[in-house]
């Protein structure tokens, strides 16, 4: 099966007409583009809901820049193509090696690493790094009792991510025998610490958490010294995109998108109140 589905999507990636390479400037002077968007298909970020529509924050969020096209810069054809993915780190190497109109959304956390290979968006929401266990295990208090507290137990993280890279940054500094594991969703990590007493234990970020718990009541934790909060969600772009240019004027006009009531709607239909407050932007 999935060597059926990356056959479905080179062939439509083959498929794409070389309007998708169109550049910002040359759209603007067109009057028209189509934007090729890469999604991972992650809840809440993009999904297709029970009525069978793709919809998200992600995805609700590029609707309104297709929007401003047409409204603020006087486009008359907008077209946007969805390319599903269900690997973090696919979404993330197709757009650093495409060209033209094409956009990932992967909830990807803007780092200086990531922009010496691509571009991003303003950002579009604050992320919080969790580090996730089974309710069973005790609470950890300092760093330095990591190798006491989660003892014969394998560390779970989604590989490529900047999560990966901040519990390297703990089993260098506070536990070098670590054990690791990688999946390529972010839903795997939660779903492994969940199923497992005190085999697992992860890290992931604040909305796949909350989505877990969100779909499936489970014993699980946060241990609140590791939580890290300083972070950007952003969409990402080729490096040689002026595609930038656009997303820039959109998110930044004005007071912002993120000041909108659009974008404050987006956000109270896909997030409970449990989390709103703590990802979005002003």
């Amino acid at each position: 099966m999935k060597k059926i589905y990356l056959l479905l999507c080179l062939s439509l990636l083959l498929s794409l007409p070389t309007l998708a390479q169109t550049s910002w400037n040359q759209a603007q002077a067109d009057k028209k583009c189509e934007l090729i968007v890469h999604y991972l298909d992650n809840f809440p970020f993009a999904y297709t809901n029970t009525d069978g529509e793709l919809t998200g924050i992600e995805v609700d969020i590029i609707a309104q820049f297709s929007q401003w096209l047409k409204k603020v810069k006087g486009f008359n054809d907008v077209k946007v193509v969805y390319l599903p993915y269900s690997d973090f780190a696919k979404v993330y190497e197709t757009i650093r090696d495409g060209k033209g109109a094409h956009i990932g959304l992967a909830s990807v956390t803007v780092t200086k690493e990531r922009q010496q290979e691509v571009s991003f968006s303003s950002p579009y929401l604050k992320n919080i790094s969790l580090l996730i266990s089974n309710t069973e295990i005790p609470s950890l208090r300092q760093y330095e009792d990591i190798p006491k507290t989660f003892a014969e137990m394998t560390a779970v993280v989604n590989r490529g991510t900047l999560l990966e890279r901040q519990l390297m940054d703990i089993k260098k500094k506070h536990y070098p025998n670590m054990r690791v594991t990688y999946v390529d969703h972010p839903a795997e990590v939660v779903k492994m610490v969940a199923e497992s007493k005190s085999k697992y234990f992860g890290y992931v970020d604040l909305l796949t958490y909350w989505a877990f718990l969100k779909q499936q009541p489970a014993n699980l934790k946060i241990h609140r010294v590791a939580t890290i909060d300083a972070q950007r969600f952003a969409f990402v772009l080729p490096k040689d995109s002026d595609w930038q240019a656009a997303f820039a004027e959109f998110f930044e006009s004005g007071f912002g998108f993120t000041a909108t009531e659009a974008y404050a709607d987006i956000l109270k239909k896909h997030l409970g109140y449990e989390v709103v407050k703590s990802v979005e932007l002003y």
